[in-house]
């Protein structure tokens, strides 16, 4: 039988507490109408509220000081370091995930940087083409069809999922080289130091940007993850393509709009000129050429303002058929109320 030691018997039993802490704020759960995605929002909200207060007197003086110490050559050597010791767990998910061809490259620029890299050190492999890829056991459960389940807020870790997140970050820790450095105790300190380093601006960014810090990272997150999932496509590529239908789409009913106006400028252009030259034309006695064209520009003028009013009511149309979309997706109380009495 195979023995741990005792960094190992550590790592496994913080898994096993954070897994409980969230089963019990999961029983705990009350009838309060909140979002679907964001069940436990109260409770997300002061768990981020504390991490922040742990980032603001703690972690973010440690990475002041780091940062002024280290020369930036010797922070991208430690980036590079982890990155490579990442690429066990990716590689990892790579198979699991059944990418076969990324988890050839991955492991080939492992080895190339684990060797003519110096352990790490230096990316040598991104200058043969070898590109660094994300892939994590929270990807690999949402490829498995997994839901990603109750947005949650972590003590110390930070945004995560209840059906994704936990078990994937779980899983993270115990196939990740740098959880069993019983012996380098500094590498660990090293590692969360370098990665909090490395979130500076995208923390910075928020702080001074979101009008609502919380929200913004919610929902930054879980677009991120499921871009992570999907590789760029599904959810947040149907997305763009709708947006960029929209935009398409108001362009030709522009240039409809467009040419249309140009045309009942042209309109008015010869009904002014008709006027002037019939004022002026008194002397002749026979009208009739005159009532003619005057007859023949009415028409004109009638089958443009159809047309426009043809464009217009088809615009109104489109608007009313999203807005009954919109509406028919809302679900309706009941629905939410059900779902709240089924939730953990």
């Amino acid at each position: 039988m195979y023995d741990l030691n005792g960094r190992q018997w550590w790592v496994i039993g913080r898994a096993v507490v954070v897994l409980f802490c969230f089963f019990v704020v999961g029983c705990a759960t009350t009838e309060k109408k909140v979002a679907v995605e964001d069940p436990y929002e109260d409770f997300n909200r002061r768990v981020y509220t504390f991490n922040q207060g742990i980032d603001d007197y703690i972690s973010q003086p440690i990475v002041m000081v780091y940062d002024t110490v280290t020369p930036d050559l010797l922070q991208q050597g430690v980036g590079n370091f982890f990155t490579n010791l990442n690429n066990v767990q990716v590689v990892i998910n790579d198979l699991l995930q059944g990418k076969i061809k990324q988890g050839t490259k991955d492991t080939g620029r492992f080895a190339i940087n684990s060797t003519l890299g110096v352990f790490g050190l230096f990316d040598v492999a991104k200058h043969v083409g070898l590109k660094q890829n994300t892939e994590d056991f929270g990807q690999t459960l949402g490829v498995w069809g997994v839901p990603a389940g109750p947005y949650l807020v972590l003590p110390f870790l930070g945004p995560s999922t209840l059906f994704q997140g936990v078990p994937g970050a779980t899983v993270d820790v115990l196939s990740n080289p740098v959880s069993y450095a019983t012996a380098l105790p500094l590498v660990q300190v090293l590692s969360a130091v370098n990665a909090r380093s490395e979130a500076e601006e995208s923390l910075d960014f928020i702080d001074k940007s979101a009008l609502d810090p919380y929200t913004f990272t919610r929902e930054a997150y879980m677009q991120w993850r499921q871009h992570l999932i999907t590789d760029g496509q599904g959810a947040a590529q149907a997305s763009f393509d709708e947006l960029e239908g929209e935009i398409f789409s108001e362009e030709s009913e522009d240039l409809e709009l467009d040419a249309l106006e140009s045309e009942l400028n042209v309109s008015v252009e010869k009904a002014q000129e008709l006027v002037f030259s019939t004022e002026r034309a008194e002397f002749v006695d026979d009208d009739s050429e005159v009532d003619r064209a005057l007859d023949l520009l009415e028409v004109e003028l009638k089958n443009s303002a159809t047309e426009g009013l043809a464009i217009l009511e088809k615009n109104n149309q489109e608007e009313d058929a999203n807005r009954i979309d919109e509406l028919v997706d809302v679900p309706s109380p009941v629905n939410l109320d059900q779902e709240l009495l089924v939730s953990p």
